[in-house]
């Protein structure tokens, strides 16, 4: 029997939200590590708005290291209408907005008449060229002030996602949780999918000190869900999955977006191959997968190589994520395994998993993006006994296809590992693993750091947080 550690934590939730919070940090087991200077900027869902994992409205927190100083932290919600909105209405049976999970309460006439999804700014937090910006790839981005996390507003990026068309001249352009950073040119490439009568794939560009410009837009001869993409230093990878929008079916208002979602598996997933320099693009075609995240990408003489966490289907994603329940049940929730695919310069696709322990939320160093990396950083389930999806806390060598373990065990959960240096200067790999993990029964957060190449020896400091901070998707180390 499971344990039904979920709503243990909802509950103690205060009624599904987690409360905003300001405070200094003390280890309760260890020390920061010296030279650790920098702020942990992370997002996700901070109350719980219906049964699917992904609906919750956006609380973005700040975690900064000083060293010979305190830990603060810091969360906020962002400001967004999902939000206000809810504010008014919590605990209630329905959502007050329609959201990618959900429909909102008053039944199909009046889910009609409302926009597809009401952006919850919940998915992602990331510096961009100086702005601090909170994601969710069905909107433009909302802006933060980097020190107190108070929303400014939606941001059009200079204009870059500026309302047009019918639809645009109320929504503006989509901009999608996952930007890519090439640390070699001081470029932020991203994307953002259209799914209108014309689905397209827009391509953004940031140059550091410069202004976001669209360099192109792709027509789509479906409207995939397309959540992530990869980046070599010479191309952009897209692994279009065959999972497609019935737009009909969300328009019509009797289904949100996410029940919208068809699994076609007798297509294949289309590898879309996008040089950075313009120029004509292609299109590679292998057997059918699905993936929410890519862990990095790189030339390798004219082939590319892409790692990614791989699924067998949309279909077993899909049952997982539309119950907070199954979260905190690994047999309901399936897992992904670390693939490697290699495209040749032919267009033979080629591919092997890496290792067979289950993971997801893969991250590299960042400093690797784009260029070759040895070791990819993720949560993993300890034991399948552990009663939650992700318990542990993993290093996967791909050299040795080894993994480098420290499982937390029933009743904790933790989020996505992100690497720092402790050199930045010094491109080897030591460094620091630092996440969030949840204590669910007892409703709470704490943050842990790793060192990264002794996983297993369990984190070298552990920091509680009198609040929980939500459960968070994706986030970004800032250095001091």
């Amino acid at each position: 029997m499971t344990t039904d550690y979920m709503g243990a934590f909802m509950d103690l939730r205060r009624g599904g939200w987690a409360q905003e919070v300001d405070a200094e940090l003390r280890p309760s087991q260890g020390a920061v590590p010296q030279g650790l200077a920098g702020t942990l900027y992370r997002n996700g869902a901070g109350n719980h708005l219906s049964d699917y994992v992904i609906d919750g409205d956006g609380l973005v927190s700040a975690v900064t290291f000083t060293p010979g100083g305190p830990v603060r932290v810091r969360s906020r919600y962002v400001r967004t209408p999902s939000y206000r909105a809810s504010l008014k209405a919590p605990g209630a049976d329905a959502p007050p907005v329609r959201l990618a999970g959900a429909n909102a309460a008053g039944g199909r006439l009046r889910n009609l008449l409302l926009r597809p999804a009401a952006s919850q700014a919940s998915t992602s937090v990331a510096m961009i060229d100086g702005r601090l910006l909170a994601l969710w790839e069905g909107d433009m981005p909302w802006e933060l002030e980097p020190g107190t996390l108070e929303t400014l507003g939606r941001c059009d990026l200079d204009r870059a996602l500026a309302p047009s068309g019918l639809l645009g001249r109320r929504l503006g352009s989509p901009y999608s949780a996952h930007p890519c950073w090439d640390p070699r040119t001081a470029e932020t490439w991203n994307f953002g999918c259209v799914y209108g009568p014309r689905p397209r794939l827009n391509i953004y560009r940031t140059a550091q000190g410069g202004p976001t410009e669209k360099r192109r837009s792709i027509a789509l001869p479906h409207r995939y869900m397309v959540h992530d993409f990869a980046m070599t230093a010479t191309h952009l990878v897209f692994c279009l999955g065959p999972v497609i929008l019935d737009l009909p079916a969300v328009a019509s208002g009797r289904v949100p977006a996410f029940e919208a979602m068809r699994w076609h598996g007798e297509e294949a997933t289309r590898i879309l191959i996008v040089p950075r320099a313009g120029g004509p693009f292609r299109v590679v075609e292998a057997d059918p997968w699905f993936q929410w995240h890519f862990a990095g990408a790189y030339d390798d003489g004219d082939d590319i190589v892409l790692d990614l966490a791989r699924f067998r289907s949309w279909t077993v994603m899909h049952e997982a994520i539309s119950s907070m329940g199954h979260l905190t049940d690994p047999s309901c929730f399936p897992v992904g395994r670390l693939w490697r695919y290699r495209v040749t310069a032919s267009g033979k696709v080629e591919d092997h998993q890496l290792n067979a322990l289950p993971m997801e939320w893969p991250t590299i160093d960042p400093r690797r993006s784009t260029t070759a990396h040895r070791n990819v950083y993720g949560a993993t389930i300890g034991t399948p006994a552990s009663g939650v999806a992700f318990t542990a806390v993993a290093r996967y060598d791909t050299e040795l296809g080894e993994a480098d373990v420290h499982d937390y065990g029933p009743g904790h959960l933790v989020s996505e590992p992100l690497f720092v240096p402790r050199d930045r200067k010094r491109l080897d790999e030591q460094g620091w693993l630092v996440a969030y993990e949840a204590q669910l029964t007892a409703g709470t957060t704490n943050i842990v750091v790793f060192d990264a190449q002794s996983v297993a020896d369990g984190p070298v400091c552990t920091l509680p947080v009198p609040e929980s901070l939500g459960f968070t998707f994706h986030g970004q180390w800032v250095n001091a």
